[in-house]
């Protein structure tokens, strides 16, 4: 009997790739918008930074939620390997 690990593992780490690149995307929004937030103060042009700001934190948070998630995969895909072996073995 051969056991695949590709499934669950395959898609948990994909999916935590997905979060990092999302994090990471976010994190520069946040950079993004601060800078445009003390240029803003410095210039007195009417952009809204703040609102972006707040998008790049939320933004932060479902990251955070989708790598917890697809570490539950990835969990989930491990005791179900380690179950398949105890059966087997």
């Amino acid at each position: 009997m051969q056991i695949s690990n590709s499934g669950g593992t395959y898609y948990g780490q994909l999916g935590l790739q997905r979060s990092q690149d999302s994090l990471q995307q976010a994190s520069a929004q946040v950079a993004d918008a601060s800078t445009a937030l003390q240029s803003v103060s410095d210039t007195g042009n009417v952009a809204n930074p703040q609102a972006d700001i707040q998008d790049g934190l939320i933004n932060a948070n479902v990251s955070e939620l989708n790598a917890k998630a697809n570490a539950k995969v990835i969990g989930a895909a491990d005791d179900m390997i380690g179950t398949l072996i105890d059966i087997k073995v």
